[in-house]
């Protein structure tokens, strides 16, 4: 298999006067994922190329176009018809009938993909919407099976690379006993992961909120929204006390070089390194 093309949005002045800090940032990502990767920089409207871009069967490597429609932060109707418009120009690809956002999407061992559930997604009083959903994602995905995880309510977002990450067979997750509604929460996600891995390792990786958040939306200080390709893993960091903690239990799981990349300000748009980043299987031939 060779190594994956990586795809970032280009720092165009669009994008900068919505994301002002992209534009220091984008020289450090492009700089540390060019060191293992090919990286191909797209004319998009928007930077967080993971909820819009085609999502990659695990087994072909055909794209298909998830439907987009966000409804947080500056995504207007007509924002996110301009960003729809734009992937359809760049990727004339198999359309999936499926309104979800990429960053609610994680892989675990064996294709088996994670998302929250959500009613955007599917309503439970539709008999056999679910079902519909579920397989119209695997078929995009090349998923043997696809779990569903409780949202949290009043989660503005629904992201689930904001709360776990496989690395090989451990899970990651982010550590966000903050309440006691939220621990229950966790372990009711948990519970539904470990029902399909039984024997699955877990780590916990600390998570520290944004008190300076008053929207709901920032990623800062949310360790699990790293990016591991075939060559290294790219973990964001904060100027924490964590930092140095996230990179030492990150070690514990992987044998693969870890590139730390400072997240403090582009975070408190909403997202970090994994959000960032799209990346695409370039061969089969190997696997």
């Amino acid at each position: 298999m060779k190594a994956e093309t990586i795809l970032l949005a280009k720092p165009q002045e669009k994008v900068v006067k919505i994301y002002p800090a992209y534009k220091a940032f984008f020289p450090r990502l492009y700089a540390a994922l060019t060191a293992y990767h090919e990286v191909e920089v797209l004319d998009l409207p928007d930077i967080w190329v993971r909820d819009f871009l085609p999502v990659q069967h695990a087994a072909t490597g055909a794209l298909s176009r998830l439907f987009f429609r966000p409804k947080y932060a500056n995504y207007t109707q007509k924002f996110t018809a301009q960003i729809r418009r734009r992937v359809c120009e760049l990727f004339p690809v198999r359309f999936a009938n499926v309104e979800i956002d990429g960053g609610n999407i994680v892989r675990g061992p064996g294709d088996i993909f994670f998302c929250f559930e959500g009613r955007r997604i599917f309503r439970r009083s539709f008999p056999g919407e679910q079902e519909m959903v579920e397989k119209e994602l695997a078929a995009a995905l090349g998923s043997k099976q696809i779990v569903w995880l409780p949202r949290e309510v009043g989660d503005k977002v629904n992201h689930i690379d904001g709360f776990m990450q496989f690395i090989g067979d451990t899970l990651l997750v982010s550590d966000e006993r903050f309440t006691p509604y939220l621990e229950q929460l966790l372990y009711q996600r948990l519970e539904a992961v470990c029902r399909i891995f039984p024997n699955l390792q877990i780590r916990f990786l600390p998570c520290v909120p944004d008190k300076a958040d008053k929207s709901g939306l920032s990623a800062y200080g949310v360790y699990v929204n790293f990016l591991e390709t075939s060559r290294a893993v790219f973990v964001p960091q904060y100027r924490l006390a964590q930092d140095k903690e996230i990179i030492d239990i990150i070690k514990t799981v992987t044998e693969k070089p870890i590139v730390a990349l400072d997240c403090t300000d582009i975070a408190r748009y909403g997202g970090a390194i994994h959000c960032l980043t799209k990346e695409y299987k370039t061969s089969y031939d190997a696997e």
